[in-house]
């Protein structure tokens, strides 16, 4: 078995997509990198269009690749509120994420990370 390493080949097309739970409630950070790249072990190399900038989904892929996220470089991330916060809701829950970052809000848990 081979081991692949993929860059895209466009820049701020590598999006990396971590979601949290808790309960019922879903909060969505995404982030752009600038750069970044993954491995793939297969047999033979990988068929992926490296110049289409949604030519990959690792989560998604037709040919059921194995991969392995290795850098990023520069990133500009996004959150996206539960549905149903206020707008002070969202400020507050945005000062304690800056503050101390998503792993330590209280009962939040990662739900999928998602390269």
């Amino acid at each position: 078995m081979a081991t692949w390493r993929l860059t895209p080949k466009h820049k701020k097309s590598f999006i990396e997509i971590e979601t949290w739970k808790k309960g019922k409630l879903e909060l969505i950070h995404d982030i752009v990198w600038r750069s970044g790249s993954l491995t793939i072990e297969s047999d033979t190399k990988p068929e992926i269009d490296l110049d289409n900038k949604d030519g990959f989904d690792p989560d998604n892929n037709e040919h059921g690749y194995e991969f392995e996220f290795e850098e990023s470089g520069d990133g500009d991330g996004e959150y996206t509120y539960p549905e149903g916060l206020s707008a002070v809701e969202e400020a507050k829950l945005e000062e304690l994420i800056e503050k101390d970052g998503l792993e330590r809000l209280v009962g939040f848990m990662v739900a999928t990370n998602t390269t």
